[in-house]
């Protein structure tokens, strides 16, 4: 009964080796994940602050008058070369 425990014990000890085992490699792929986590949060920061400068910029020439045709014609052109490809496709 003793021999049987003993072999209890040393299975329970496997078992709860394994379980450490697994909670710190739980834990390490947590605190990789967290990190980047972090580092897509600076960089997600810096293009927000990077497309706001850049909406800026653009409501500023939209905004003067000569512009707006400049930006109309391009899109019109834009446009245009789009139905010009999508007709020859079919």
């Amino acid at each position: 009964m003793e021999q049987e425990n003993d072999r209890e014990l040393d299975h329970l000890a496997d078992r709860v080796a394994l379980l450490k085992n697994v909670t710190h490699g739980i834990n390490k792929e947590v605190n990789d994940q967290h990190k980047l986590l972090e580092n897509m949060d600076g960089s997600f920061a810096s293009v927000g602050g990077l497309m706001s400068a850049v909406t800026d910029k653009f409501r500023a020439v939209y905004n003067d008058k000569a512009n707006k045709r400049l930006i109309y014609g391009a899109v019109a052109v834009a446009a245009g070369l789009f139905l010009v490809w999508y007709f020859m496709l079919r």
